[in-house]
């Protein structure tokens, strides 16, 4: 296998955010199907083991609430779900609301998804780049 790119550009206003996390979606969708199949053949899963080892968490992690005794604080995420949802964090310090755009990006992405060789994503790195400061904290 070889790496691969895709370059997604465009006029302001065009899409190309939304078009990102389009791309990012589906990866993480085909990824996780294909995880599944393969999960399926090992004896213990992932998940298997993350809930043989929820009480040690809850030992730890767990705080008598008003609406439960024994409330949770941990939430289990896939890598894939981490992954769509570091967007709009990212979103929140350096997008701003323009004429054409009410979720401009003030800034450019260049986002590496790292899968191993089963086709499950591995890891992603997001460098984040050109972060235009003066526009993210004045509008005119």
């Amino acid at each position: 296998r070889e790496n691969q790119s895709m370059l997604i550009t465009g006029e302001s206003g065009a899409g190309k955010t939304e078009n990102t996390k389009k791309v990012i979606q589906y990866f993480a969708l085909v990824a996780a199907a294909g995880a599944k199949k393969e999960d399926a053949k090992k004896t213990m899963t992932l998940e298997d083991q993350i809930v043989s080892a929820n009480p040690v968490l809850e030992a730890y992690g767990n705080a008598k609430t008003t609406r439960n005794n024994n409330s949770s604080r941990f939430k289990t995420m896939t890598l894939e779900d981490q992954i769509v949802q570091s967007n709009p964090v990212l979103e929140a310090f350096g997008n701003a609301k323009t004429s054409r755009n009410n979720n401009s990006s003030r800034f450019g992405k260049f986002i590496r998804i790292h899968f191993g060789s089963s086709g499950k994503i591995a890891g992603a790195d997001i460098e984040v780049y050109l972060l235009e400061k003066a526009r993210v904290i004045f509008q005119v």
